[in-house]
């Protein structure tokens, strides 16, 4: 597919006012490999041809839709496979062979890599997200909601990846055509994401994703984990959680660093900055943004909790119903494309027994919608 075909200024699916359940999605399973990172990636492009496609098209309409040209597009994108290539250049290789499995340009897949990045060139209100942690030595677990435009409900996918050069094999979700986003990788080493703001954020700098995809390839530790996050150019702000066995530690990203947060117990994060540092030139996500509103129904849900014996049991804390801050979003009547938030992945993490459990829609959903278990072991 060439470039005028996938970014044609003619209608595609994304200007409709359709909009999936996502609890009734059924997500394909990709399994990847491949001698080496170039043909690793050509594999899954010619695997998900279709899917990175129509996850291509599905951003260059919403970043249309914002007002970012297709031009502007590109050149955010390549900037920041600029900003890849120099950190992690084996990502870029692979990268490009999921453009030539998948008939696209490098540039096109960059787009949805740098999407976040790409996102920051907009007047946009990000989409929302909770995780929530508890934290033990030899007893850590974690649960998240995974919440975005409700139009994106099927552009993703679970997906089981085998290490290359010595990497790990990492298990989890992925939106078509990245690397790596929310998983666990064999060392039982994991990472969440929710999206941050801040006056300073700008395009051009390492995918985030391209971030969560190297501490899931290369992560051994947490402590390992967090340098190889700390250690990226980034321009957009977010919070990566990663999770082991024995720990977890939250790594807020702004535009002034990164700083760690970590405590023993009952933790949350929502779509605000929490830490000191980083709080200059804090936004929230939009004017409407219930994120403190939910982070302080979370921990009010947990203040006196004990451990909990489970994932699912943790799963119980993020149900919310009417009238209480949403943690599990629904789309909005009367709302367009770019407008409409909804819960696509419900997630949960058990380090200690290297399962990672993963299913469509919120935490409310979890009943009717099919669920996917990895169980993640060391080679």
């Amino acid at each position: 597919m060439s470039p005028t075909e996938t970014h044609d200024p003619q209608p595609s699916r994304f200007d409709t006012d359709r909009v999936v359940d996502p609890a009734l999605v059924e997500p394909e399973l990709l399994t990847v490999s491949g001698a080496d990172h170039a043909a690793r990636g050509r594999g899954r492009g010619e695997q998900a041809a279709r899917g990175i496609a129509l996850t291509v098209d599905a951003y260059s309409s919403l970043f249309s839709r914002l007002g970012i040209t297709v031009d502007t597009q590109r050149s955010a994108a390549e900037q920041s496979l600029a900003a890849l290539a120099d950190w992690d250049p084996a990502q870029v290789d692979e990268l490009t062979g999921v453009a030539a499995g998948a008939g696209l340009e490098l540039w096109q897949v960059g787009l949805v890599n740098a999407r976040t990045e790409i996102l920051t060139l907009a007047q946009v209100d990000p989409r929302e997200c909770s995780t929530l942690v508890h934290a033990a030595p030899g007893g850590t677990k974690a649960v998240q909601t995974w919440d975005w435009h409700a139009e994106f409900a099927d552009v993703w996918h679970y997906q089981s990846v085998t290490g290359v050069d010595g990497e790990l094999d990492h298990h989890g979700f992925a939106e078509y055509g990245m690397l790596g986003k929310i998983g666990m990788n064999s060392a039982r080493v994991g990472v969440m994401l929710n999206i941050l703001k801040n006056a300073e954020d700008s395009a051009g700098g390492v995918p985030v994703h391209s971030v969560l995809a190297a501490a899931l390839q290369r992560g051994r530790t947490v402590a390992e984990a967090v340098d190889i996050i700390r250690s990226a150019r980034t321009t957009s702000s977010s919070v990566i959680t990663v999770t082991g066995p024995d720990a977890a530690v939250m790594v807020e990203i702004g535009p002034a660093g990164t700083q760690a947060l970590s405590a023993d117990g009952w933790f949350a994060h929502t779509n605000h900055f929490v830490g000191s540092e980083l709080l200059d030139g804090a936004l929230p996500l939009n004017a409407a943004s219930m994120s403190e509103e939910r982070l302080a129904l979370i921990e009010s849900q947990v203040a006196d909790a004990p451990a909990p014996a489970d994932t699912a049991e943790m799963l119980g804390h993020l149900c919310t119903g009417p009238g209480e801050a949403p943690v599990c979003r629904v789309p909005e009547p009367g709302k367009g494309f770019g407008e409409r938030t909804a819960t696509l992945v419900t997630v949960q993490f058990d380090p200690v027994a290297g399962r990672v459990v993963m299913s469509p829609g919120s935490p409310n959903d979890v009943g009717r919608a099919q669920a996917v278990e990895f169980s993640t072991t060391a080679r």
